[in-house]
């Protein structure tokens, strides 16, 4: 099953985005998005796992696993 995903914008200094490009093009990442969202997944599992665990929970509910 594809997740549907939606548009998120951000506004950022310059000097963080051409950071951000010497990164993902260094690194395994394909490009900013896919970078971006890899790092909110990060912080969101260290910073609030119960709300992780909750949020996956209910996703599985929806998508009819157990």
């Amino acid at each position: 099953m594809v997740k549907e995903l939606i548009n998120l914008n951000v506004r950022v200094p310059k000097t963080l985005k051409e950071l951000l490009e010497k990164y993902v093009s260094a690194d395994m990442h394909t490009n900013i998005s896919e970078f971006t969202r890899e790092a909110l997944r990060e912080k969101l599992q260290r910073d609030a796992p119960d709300l992780c665990k909750q949020l996956f929970k209910e996703t599985s509910k929806d998508n009819g696993s157990s």
